[in-house]
């Protein structure tokens, strides 16, 4: 980030489709330079809380303000705003070039200009020569490069990602990841967008916005949402996480299936265990085990996945391939070391940020 001042700013933005409640009343504050993911399911309100943003849906209440100004009636061509839709449309009659500099023409930009910035901005994603190229003539991951000149050659004062890498395959989700990464750096650019895919927000996002029946129910750097999640909801859907419900009685965490756990805080409700930290077999350093036995095992690359029953717990455990693998029904022992557990204090009640 590059200033810590609100450069876009969302104030109780609410947004309803008759009597479905789409985005109940989210607050959200983005820094100058500052990239943000908003994740979470199919129909949590994130995608028309970004279009609400863009000028394509308006608030029925709320306010949106960038860069100081009011924008929440503006049409999107009185935003300043580029978007990387997630199918790109593309223009299909129009060349690299013509697609990359349709949004200078609609500002009246003179031609030499909007040459010279187009001819920039396709050096800044690679393409220079695929410039005379038509839409049909490129790869998926050209597309998305295409689609990403266009929304940064207006020089816009924030830069919007509708599931911007949800078309491509693996390989090249991962390159053109590394790719928008690089640029937003190198661009110092305000960034919103929008993911259902967690490691997507890890990788790109300075901070996440967890969103959930139209709320955002926790934001934070990636790091702390990853390590000590606040809420339920969060650590459910992050990752791999095994999320068991109890309660605090005399500094110990009591549920069904586990011992006491001593050190727990005042007031814990879960214990989260991160599946990829629990061991199988016992360590020096654990802070509990639980005999079990697997009964679901796959082998996904460089991850074993296991889930293992103990008593009335089903616990996710994850193990690098290079163990041994164990079939179903092998008796095991599940430990935890202290780095594999976090505490929630209370059940997520949404929060602002």
């Amino acid at each position: 980030m590059t200033d810590h001042a609100p450069h876009l700013s969302l104030h109780a933005v609410r947004k309803a489709y008759g009597q479905t409640l789409a985005v109940a009343g989210v607050s959200l504050s983005v820094a100058k330079g500052e990239c943000i993911a908003l994740l979470g399911p199919s129909g949590c309100g994130k995608t028309t809380t970004l279009r609400m943003v863009a000028g394509f849906l308006t608030p029925d209440s709320g306010r949106i303000t960038l860069a100081g100004r009011d924008i929440t009636r503006d049409p999107p061509n009185r935003r300043n705003i580029g978007m990387v839709f997630q199918a790109y449309a593309l223009f299909p009659h129009l060349s690299v070039a013509g697609n990359v500099g349709f949004g200078l023409e609609m500002r009246g930009v003179p031609r030499a200009e909007a040459a010279r910035r187009v001819g920039a901005a396709l050096e800044m994603v690679g393409l220079s020569a695929l410039a005379d190229r038509y839409p049909s003539q490129l790869s998926g991951g050209q597309q998305q490069r295409v689609a990403l000149a266009r929304a940064l050659v207006i020089e816009p004062d924030l830069l919007l990602l509708d599931e911007p890498l949800s078309n491509l395959d693996a390989g090249l989700r991962a390159e053109m990841r590394a790719e928008i990464a690089s640029l937003r750096r190198r661009l110092g650019i305000t960034t919103l967008f929008v993911t259902h895919d967690q490691h997507e927000a890890m990788a790109l996002a300075d901070r996440i916005a967890v969103m959930s029946s139209g709320r955002i129910v926790e934001i934070g750097p990636p790091k702390a949402l990853s390590e000590a999640p606040r809420h339920v909801f969060t650590a459910s859907f992050l990752g791999e996480r095994n999320v068991v419900a109890g309660r605090c009685v005399g500094g110990a965490f009591r549920a069904d299936g586990l011992p006491p756990l001593p050190g727990a805080p005042a007031g814990a409700t879960h214990l989260v265990l991160r599946a990829a930290r629990l061991m199988l077999g016992l360590v020096p350093d654990a802070v509990f085990r639980l005999d079990g036995t697997i009964t679901g095992a796959a082998f996904l690359d460089d991850i074993l996945s296991y889930e293992v029953a103990a008593g009335p717990l089903r616990l996710s455990v994850l193990r690098p391939s290079t163990e041994p693998f164990l079939p179903i029904g092998a008796a095991v022992t599940v430990s935890a070391p202290g780095n594999a557990l976090s505490w929630i204090i209370e059940p997520a009640q949404g929060a602002a940020a």
